[in-house]
C-alpha cells in the first residue's frame, strides 16, 4: 500500500477507534411484505418461493439495492438569519448530536439468478449476488471535539468500549431448494451460499479502551487495549491493473453460509413465517494485514485540536511510529451480519392479507430491531401492493411501499422503507430504494395442468381388474369407439 493510501486509511481508523461501533440498518421489511409475489422475497425467507414455473434474473436489472441510515440531513447544519438568508450552522448539528449516533451504507446488486418449479412441491433455484457494507457508530464527543477541539473535555474522557468499524464486499454464489408439506401447511427452503470475499477492513470485538484529556492542558492521555483493525485487499487496490481485475473475479478469500426459512399455514385465515439468513463466515487469507496498538497507554502532549492545521500530521506520525512494528500478514475470519425476521399473518380474504412483523439485524453481537404492520393486496394477476407503518432504528416511525407489476412474463417491483421525508430533500438522513425486472414463465399464479389423479380409485369388479377412475358414486368410463353404420338393406318390390 502506498504511503499516501496507508496514511489517508490510519487516519480514518484512528477516527473509527475514537468514535465508531457496529450497526446494520439496512430493512427491506416493505419487499418483505410481498413474501411470494417476487423472486426477491426468497431473500428474506427461502419459504417464500413465487407462483409460476420458471424464474429468470438478468445482470444488475433484476435487483439493485442501496439502503442509508444516518443522522446528518441539510436542515440540521442550516438556518435562517435575521434578513431571511440561509447560511450553515454547524454548532447546531453539533450541539445537538446525541450519545450514540450510527451511520450505515448498504448495497446488493443481483448479478443472476435462475428458478425453476419441479413440482406442485418442490423446487430450486441458483443465484449471484455482489453485496457491500459499511457501518458504524460514532458518539457525540467525537463529534464536538473535532469541531470545538479538545477544550470541551478537558478533566473528562472517552469511553471506546465496545468500539468496532465493519467495512466488506464480498460475491455470495448460492443454491436453493423449497419444498412443500400440503398436509401440514407447512413450506420450508433452505439456501446454501459459497462466499468469496473481496475487500475488507474490520476492528477485533476485544477493542476496550478511553481517551483522557487532563484539566489546563492539552494533554490527551490514551489508553487502548486489543486496537486492532485487520484488512484484505487494500493493496491490490492500490495496485490497480490486471492484479485487481483477477482479485474481482476470483480469489482466495472463501467462506460459506445458508440461509433457513418456514411458512406455516395455522388455518385457513392464519399463518405465521419464521427465517434466518446470513449463518456463515468469510476466511479473509488475500493479501491480509493487521495494524495492532495492543495494550497501548500514550500520550500527546501540546497538540491543540482545535489547530486542524497541525492536528492531522501530529496525529499521523505518532500513529504510524506505534504501529510500524507491530503490522502483521496474518489471515482472519469474519462472521456473517446475521438477520432474522417473525412475522404473523391474517389473510382477511383471498386477496387481502394483514401481517405484523419483527425483524432483527445483528452485527458482531449488536442487535437493532424493526417492528412493522403491513397490509398487502392482490388485484387480479397484474398487480401486488403492499403498504406499512414500521419502527426503525434511529429514524423512528416511517412509512413503507411495496408493489410488483406483472405484464405477461414480465415483473417489475419497486419498494422503500422509508417515504416521510422523501418529499423534503433537505430532511433526508435516510434512504432504502430497490428496484428490480424478472422474467416470469408459465403465468403468474397459473395452476399446472390437472391429470385427474385424485379421481383413481381401484376397480370395484376385483383385483385383476385394471385401475379406473370415480368421482364419488359416479364412475368414469372411458370413451368407446362408436359403432359402425352399415347401410340399410333395401327392399325390392315383386
Amino acid at each position: 500500500m502506498s504511503y499516501n493510501l496507508k496514511s489517508r486509511f490510519l487516519l480514518l481508523l484512528s477516527f473509527c477507534v475514537v468514535g465508531f461501533n457496529s450497526a446494520f440498518a439496512q430493512s427491506g421489511i416493505s419487499l418483505y411484505h410481498l413474501t411470494n409475489s417476487t423472486y426477491q422475497g426468497s431473500n428474506f425467507n427461502p419459504a417464500f418461493f413465487p407462483e409460476g414455473k420458471t424464474f429468470i434474473g438478468l445482470p444488475v436489472l433484476s435487483g439493485i439495492m442501496i439502503d442509508y441510515n444516518g443522522r446528518v440531513n441539510y436542515e440540521d447544519a442550516i438556518t435562517t438569519n435575521e434578513i431571511g438568508e440561509r447560511e450553515w450552522d454547524i454548532d447546531n448539528f453539533v450541539d445537538n448530536a446525541k450519545k450514540r449516533n450510527y451511520i450505515s451504507m448498504e448495497a446488493e446488486i443481483s448479478t443472476l439468478h435462475v428458478a425453476w418449479r419441479k413440482s406442485k412441491t418442490q423446487a430450486f433455484s441458483l443465484f449471484v449476488r455482489e453485496r457491500i457494507g459499511a457501518r458504524g457508530f460514532y458518539g457525540e464527543n467525537v463529534v464536538k471535539t473535532a469541531w470545538y477541539g479538545n477544550s470541551t473535555l478537558v478533566g473528562d474522557e472517552i469511553d471506546l468500549s465496545r468500539t468496532a468499524l465493519d467495512v466488506r464486499y464480498y460475491r455470495e454464489y448460492g443454491f436453493g431448494v423449497w419444498r412443500s408439506i400440503p398436509n401440514r401447511g407447512i413450506n420450508i427452503g433452505v439456501r446454501v451460499k459459497f462466499l468469496n470475499g473481496m475487500v475488507s477492513a474490520v476492528t477485533d470485538n476485544k477493542f476496550d479502551g478511553s481517551i483522557g484529556f487532563e484539566e489546563n492542558s492539552y494533554i490527551a492521555n490514551f489508553d487502548l487495549n486489543s486496537a486492532t483493525i485487520n484488512t484484505s485487499g487494500l493493496n491490490i487496490i492500490d495496485a490497480g491493473g490486471s492484479d485487481l481485475t483477477s482479485h474481482m473475479i476470483s480469489n482466495g478469500n472463501l467462506g460459506a453460509g445458508i440461509d433457513l426459512g418456514a411458512h406455516w399455514k395455522i388455518t385457513n385465515e392464519l399463518s405465521a413465517a419464521v427465517s434466518v439468513n446470513d449463518l456463515g463466515f468469510i476466511r479473509w487469507k488475500v493479501d491480509p494485514e493487521n495494524y495492532l496498538m495492543a495494550d497501548t497507554t500514550f500520550r500527546f502532549e501540546g497538540i491543540d485540536l482545535a489547530d486542524v492545521g497541525n492536528f492531522e500530521d501530529a496525529y499521523l506520525d505518532s500513529l504510524q511510529n506505534r504501529l510500524q512494528d507491530t503490522t502483521l500478514n496474518r489471515a482472519y475470519t469474519t462472521g456473517l451480519n446475521t438477520s432474522s425476521y417473525a412475522s404473523l399473518m391474517y389473510q382477511l380474504t383471498p386477496n387481502d392479507r394483514f401481517t405484523g412483523s419483527i425483524a432483527s439485524y445483528i452485527v458482531r453481537g449488536n442487535f437493532r430491531m424493526i417492528y412493522s404492520a403491513a397490509y398487502t393486496r392482490k388485484v387480479g394477476r397484474v398487480l401486488d401492493v403492499s403498504a406499512n407503518v414500521s419502527r426503525i432504528p434511529q429514524q423512528g416511525i416511517d412509512l413503507g411501499l411495496a408493489a410488483a407489476v406483472n405484464f405477461g412474463s414480465c415483473q417489475i417491483y419497486m419498494a422503500s422503507d422509508k417515504l416521510l421525508r422523501i418529499w423534503d430533500v433537505t430532511k433526508i438522513d435516510a434512504v432504502d430504494f430497490r428496484f428490480g425486472f424478472n422474467l416470469v414463465f408459465n403465468g403468474k399464479g397459473k395452476s399446472p395442468k390437472d391429470d385427474n389423479s385424485d379421481l383413481t380409485h381401484p376397480s370395484p369388479y376385483g383385483k385383476k381388474e385394471k385401475v379406473e377412475k370415480s368421482d364419488g358414486i359416479y364412475w368414469i368410463i372411458r370413451k368407446q369407439k362408436p359403432r359402425p353404420v352399415y347401410e340399410k338393406t333395401r327392399f325390392k318390390d315383386y
